[in-house]
């Protein structure tokens, strides 16, 4: 089983470190185009909202729904039971985006599972429409992105499969750095009404501050990008 892992694992070329930086700065900089960035804020803001939903179902909790406004602002409606559950709840959606979008590079690079990879975050996606969605434009922004997901795991060549998946797990890495109107506020305004940010609950609850929680969480998220395509684009010298 050993010698098995370790050919699917190096089964494709090494990534050189300035063409993948090069292309996170490229993916970073295609993001704050206006219209270009539509697609990813959405995805970020989605997988921010699911983690925290998946942090209250992971601690015994209850995830109700989501909202995504057409501002990409999000909330994710969970209940749970104390001050150390709710700490879960709140890391999973400021580290969820990341920590997927580790997960999907190592699988689409490492173990070279681009489709399966592909296919797994469109039925997130299409369970997101069928289960959680808390109204029409978080349900069928979610039925869009999760169909044109499945189009492309289906009938892509691999080429645009790893394309996709590559820019995504990107993307998904960056969401700390490229919403930081968002990680870097205490209190934000969503439909209308103020409500506090991730970081500003985290700091009433542990202390510290939210700007410096701010700041260690973006550095975590790069660093988890960091991590995963160092396991990613590892070569293995034994066959």
């Amino acid at each position: 089983m050993k010698v098995i892992a370790r050919t699917i694992i190096s089964n494709h070329k090494p990534m050189r470190p300035l063409f993948f930086w090069g292309l996170v700065l490229a993916v970073w900089a295609g993001t704050q185009v206006q219209y270009v960035g539509l697609p990813f804020a959405f995805l970020s803001t989605w997988a921010h909202e699911l983690g925290h939903g998946m942090g209250a179902v992971i601690t015994g909790g209850h995830f109700d729904h989501m909202i995504i406004t057409r501002e990409f602002s999000g909330l994710a409606h969970t209940a749970v039971f104390g001050d150390a559950e709710r700490i879960v709840v709140i890391l999973g959606g400021l580290l969820g985006p990341a920590i997927a979008g580790g997960l999907l590079l190592i699988a689409s690079r490492g173990l070279n599972l681009n489709r399966i990879a592909l296919y797994i975050l469109s039925a997130l996606l299409f369970a997101t429409a069928l289960f959680w969605a808390g109204d029409n434009f978080t349900r069928i922004g979610t039925l869009m992105l999760g169909g044109f997901t499945l189009i492309i795991a289906v009938k892509g060549s691999p080429v645009i499969c790893r394309a996709l998946a590559l820019i995504v797990a990107i993307s998904l890495c960056l969401s700390a750095v490229t919403r930081l109107d968002y990680f870097f506020v205490k209190n934000g305004d969503i439909n209308g009404r103020s409500h506090t940010s991730d970081t500003g609950a985290l700091a009433n609850i542990i202390g510290g501050g939210h700007l410096l929680w701010a700041i260690l969480l973006s550095a975590l998220s790069l660093f988890i990008l960091y991590v995963s395509y160092r396991l990613s684009n590892g070569k293995s010298s034994r066959t």
